[in-house]
């Protein structure tokens, strides 16, 4: 039995907008799952689901094999952790860590091990006898995991958790969640908007878009096999570059460009002739010495790498990302190519009954 079973969830508000539709997913025990989209694609209102917050319009939600479809929060066996810390400010460190344990009425033994085994892990024990406004960011979210961590929930979920946080505290504070799932080895659901965080912490990623769940998989599925135009323009950062065209035999013709399909696509891509179609090529996939002619505008030299802005034909921005420091000014033209090992060819969006745009699917 998975750890959490979640079949058919939706979400409809009053007045009959709907914020979640058919939302399927299976998490085994101890997994990293990352809910991760745009503003309002549904992944928060999906989160607040599983945690009680939110009623579940239809659909059905096990957890640890439990029926909680109808369970209030406290008695799901779930602890969360919110954007903005939620601490009490008259609060000491260590008893906003224990206030949940102290609610319980759990003995003060019992409760003072759990909340130093949890300040251990999460390096908070110099800071136990403080308020919360003497910490930074960083330590205040610590402290918010820790509130968690001495539950022992079956599993823990966090809503946007680092987004409040500087660049350079989200990228620290990322590995010391990847360390503290390591060393509890339990059941996470995350929600976010940062791309990054979703490739860098999940086991698998759940892609979400206007309410709809886009793709399940492991981060790298999602970013070098995307189901869909949405998934392959989200995920990767800079986005994918898309080029809109049609299969003439075994070229990919655009006012833009031509190019030959590679041989191994040909054949895929047989029922497509004479159809317009999206090519699909990430920035890092574009390569120098082709046959496009690209009018770079600017550069972004990022030490390692570098990051050429350019347009093709007066009128397609394209990205290109080398792995080097590049010395071209506005004004120059280069000759770049696509890796034929890594192109994407998707079908073009479509909408369905209610008018609601659709990703167009890969092909190949």
């Amino acid at each position: 039995m998975p750890s959490v079973n979640i079949q058919h969830l939706d979400k409809i508000y009053d007045g009959g907008v709907q914020a979640v539709w058919d939302f399927n997913l299976d998490i085994e025990d101890g997994e990293f799952i990352v809910l991760v989209g745009p503003s309002g694609c549904g992944k928060s209102t999906t989160l607040r689901m599983v945690a009680g917050l939110e009623d579940i319009t239809k659909g059905t939600l096990l957890i640890d094999g439990k029926d909680c479809t109808r369970l209030p929060p406290k008695d799901r066996d779930i602890a969360m952790v919110f954007q903005n810390y939620a601490l009490y400010g008259h609060m000491t460190i260590y008893e906003n860590m224990a206030f949940s344990l102290t609610l319980r009425k759990e003995k003060k033994e019992v409760i003072h091990r759990k909340v130093m085994a949890a300040a251990e892990i999460l390096n908070l024990k110099d800071q136990l006898n403080k308020k919360p406004k003497q910490l930074s960011g960083g330590q205040r979210q610590r402290v918010a995991i820790g509130r968690a961590i001495v539950r022992n929930p079956k599993v823990f979920l966090f809503d946007e958790p680092l987004s409040n946080l500087d660049a350079k505290l989200r990228g620290s504070m990322r590995r010391e969640m990847i360390l503290l799932h390591q060393r509890l080895g339990a059941t996470m659901i995350y929600v976010t908007h940062d791309q990054t965080e979703a490739l860098t912490l999940a086991d698998r990623i759940v892609c979400m878009s206007m309410g709809y769940v886009q793709q399940i998989g492991k981060p790298l599925d999602l970013y070098e096999h995307p189901a869909n135009t949405f998934v392959a323009t989200f995920i990767g950062l800079p986005p994918m570059n898309m080029f809109h065209g049609t299969v003439n035999g075994n070229k990919f013709v655009c006012d833009l460009f031509e190019y030959d399909i590679p041989q191994e696509r040909i054949a895929k891509l047989a029922d497509y002739n004479g159809k317009e179609v999206i090519l699909g090529v990430r920035p890092e996939n574009i390569v120098l010495g082709g046959k496009i002619k690209l009018f770079v505008n600017n550069n972004e030299n990022l030490g390692m790498n570098t990051l050429v802005h350019g347009v093709l034909g007066g009128k397609q921005s394209v990205v290109c990302k080398f792995a080097r420091w590049c010395g071209y000014k506005y004004g120059d033209e280069i000759d770049i190519g696509f890796d034929p090992e890594k192109i994407h060819f998707f079908e073009l969006p479509t909408h369905d009954e209610t008018g609601r745009e659709l990703p167009g699917v890969t092909i190949v």
